[in-house]
């Protein structure tokens, strides 16, 4: 039940983010032909982030989106944990925010949820 995409799909999906955060940075840098290099990098950052956090998504889901036939164990008390369908997960990183839809587990005997990879 492993959901993977293809190494090539992946590569198409961030040369195309690339493509358009160049575009969008060639646009505003014609309309301000006078901006300073701080003002520069002020426009690239935030697109980075954004293109850094799609990367950072896709090599964490590279090898499918955590669901196993055979299930997880609990790190915390060795159970056999349940699965309980996929849930979306965002965080903040130093290179961007990333998004993740992955696999959800649970413990049915102490609790301890499972979203990989953590």
């Amino acid at each position: 039940m492993k959901t993977t995409v293809s190494q090539r799909e992946c590569r198409e999906e961030l040369v195309g983010l690339f493509e358009a955060m160049y575009a969008e940075l060639s646009a505003w840098r014609a309309l301000h032909p006078d901006a300073s290099l701080d003002e520069i990098a002020a426009q690239v950052t935030p697109r980075r982030r954004r293109v850094m956090g799609a990367v950072i998504a896709q090599l964490a889901c590279h090898e499918g989106n955590g669901v196993t036939v055979d299930g997880k164990l609990c790190p915390r008390c060795g159970e056999r944990m349940k699965y309980k369908g996929e849930a979306t997960c965002s965080k903040e990183h130093l290179e961007g925010e990333i998004t993740l839809q992955r696999a959800y587990y649970v413990c049915p005997v102490c609790g301890e949820t499972f979203f990989p990879p953590r």
